[in-house]
């Protein structure tokens, strides 16, 4: 987003609407509510658990790379207590403790792209907005005085949406999968609340079977009277029942044709941020090895879906269009290129639920074009450079053996 883009969004667009809305507005919430106590207080509130998910470890992740980038990365956080959650992310197991439950609201409004969920009382419903007073949107309704009259819809309904459902990952990840939910708590509606503006997003819901009928767009103007609406919650929103969602919802549209067992290098190239910068020269490495070059971007929802499924080796940098393997077949190789700048687990997290073998290369950061990193945190980002012999070599052994591949005990001492 522009500069420019960010000042009309938190300046003067919020000066126009406030001036028009105060005509015949309603007035933004002032406070808000736990989703858990409303329900202990109000009849139009019903919550609804389902089955436990419980307890779980994720074992650490496979990986390779120079540990001498890690060690550069530590000591940009000052913080022991910030260092010690770093290197657990990155090489440690993961304890895990889901939960999962829909509730079912009557008289509540929506608003916004984001889902800003509203109790009859004006009151923000913690737990199940996904918009909150600190949301950093530039949208928020939030930041605003004056909200527009709300259209109503009289039809029982289900929310489709997220804080960022414009990006791909989060659309796919957090999103799709509440259909799963409402399913397991036998929810059932006759419209959708959810945005449309993104193709990926029309092409996943014609692939669900949602016609244009059936949708009510989320607009960041939109503000929606529910008679009746249903919102599922799930933390965090990757887990087994996620991921088999997800694939057994979608790797059916493959077709019964046998797959093609392709061997997939994924391009950020075209995006401009968080790219290979010498990807031609890595592609022409691993070229011989039978991989192929994929800019997703150009791909409509089924042939990723596709591509995906026919895949047996994925590479890729760390981005969006990963979250593809989550229709990927059990056993497929996975290989994630990343920096130590961003440590996140979220596509290993996948591949554990999907079956999938799994392994994170670390690249040497390239701030020339793009780099942020917070020390506060121990969380960054930038472009990346990858060694093309060595690289090769590493995809060599892992296609080979997997396991022969890993490198973790390198990277133990900083546990």
């Amino acid at each position: 987003m522009s500069r420019i883009t960010q000042v009309l969004n938190r300046h003067l667009r919020p000066f126009v609407l406030n001036t028009f809305r105060s005509l015949n507005g309603l007035p933004v919430p002032s406070g808000s509510v736990d989703v858990m106590a409303y329900e202990s207080d109000s009849q139009a509130c019903n919550v609804i658990e389902t089955e436990p998910l419980g307890r779980e470890s994720i074992p650490a992740r496979a990986l390779s790379g120079d540990p001498i980038l890690v060690e550069e990365t530590l000591g940009m956080i000052s913080d022991l207590a910030v260092q010690k959650t770093y290197v657990q992310e990155l090489v440690g197991e993961k304890q895990i403790n889901f939960k999962e439950f829909v509730c079912v609201l009557d008289q509540c409004r929506v608003a916004h792209t984001g889902g800003l969920v509203i109790t009859p009382g004006n009151q923000v419903l913690e737990g199940v907005s996904c918009l909150k007073f600190d949301s950093d949107v530039p949208t928020n309704p939030l930041f605003l005085r004056y909200l527009p009259r709300p259209s109503r819809v009289s039809r029982p309904a289900i929310f489709l949406t997220c804080s960022m459902p414009y990006n791909y990952y989060h659309w796919v990840l957090e999103v799709l999968p509440r259909l799963g939910v409402y399913a397991s708590a036998g929810i059932t509606a006759d419209c959708v609340y959810a945005p449309t503006q993104k193709r990926f997003q029309r092409e996943f819901l014609q692939l669900l079977g949602f016609s244009a009928s059936k949708i009510i767009r989320a607009t960041r103007n939109a503000h929606v009277l529910f008679d009746r609406l249903a919102i599922s919650t799930a933390t965090p929103p990757c887990n087994f029942r996620t991921i088999d969602f997800l694939y057994n919802s979608f790797s059916s549209h493959h077709g019964p044709t046998q797959p093609k067992e392709l061997r997939v290098f994924i391009s950020r190239r075209k995006r401009g941020k968080r790219e290979i910068t010498n990807d031609d020269e890595v592609f022409k490495a691993i070229q011989p090895l039978g991989f192929k070059r994929y800019d997703l971007e150009t791909m409509s929802v089924g042939e990723q879906i596709n591509l995906f499924y026919d895949a047996e080796c994925v590479i890729g940098p760390h981005g969006a269009g990963l979250v593809n393997i989550a229709f990927c077949r059990q056993g497929t190789k996975v290989m994630e290129i990343n920096t130590p700048y961003r440590a996140s687990t979220c596509f290993y997290d996948i591949a554990h639920y999907r079956g999938l073998k799994y392994h994170l290369h670390l690249a040497a950061p390239d701030r020339k074009k793009f780099f942020s990193f917070d020390s506060k945190t121990g969380f960054g980002d930038s472009d990346m450079t990858v060694q093309p012999a060595a690289f090769s070599e590493t995809v060599q052994t892992f296609l080979k053996d997997p396991l022969a591949a890993d490198q973790s005990c390198d990277f133990k001492q900083f546990l």
